[in-house]
């Protein structure tokens, strides 16, 4: 199994994007969780950061699965169908979480809305 040296590029460029972004939405969930008034709004953003903390660790693991199957496939035959259960398991839950971002998003954006007629 071979893999073109873009994809792993795209791989390594996607990490990095993630590892920001764990670290940008720790910072919203420290200052938000403990230095200011709760809102709803500020509620609602906490939650979509935390959800969103919980959903770039798992593509960071993702993503090292991917890398590390591509650097030791030959090697891993025997544990194929354990590796195999848990990037589907690691992938259900990113499915979970963003989801669960988008739902936030949406009610976010409803609630703005409703605000803005009345």
């Amino acid at each position: 199994l071979t893999v073109p040296f873009g994809l792993k590029v795209f791989a390594g460029v996607c990490m990095g994007i993630s590892l920001c972004g764990l670290v940008g939405n720790g910072v919203v969930v420290r200052f938000l969780g403990s230095h200011v008034k709760k809102s709803p709004f500020t509620v609602y953003i906490l939650i979509l950061a935390v959800a969103d903390f919980s959903l770039l660790p798992l593509f960071v693991l993702l993503i090292l699965a991917f890398l590390s199957l591509t650097a030791i496939w030959s090697y891993l035959h025997e544990f194929i169908s354990f590796y195999m259960g848990f990037l589907l398991f690691v992938e259900f839950l990113s499915h979970a979480f963003d989801l669960g971002s988008l739902g936030l998003l949406t009610a976010i954006s409803v609630e703005r809305w409703c605000l803005s007629c009345s």
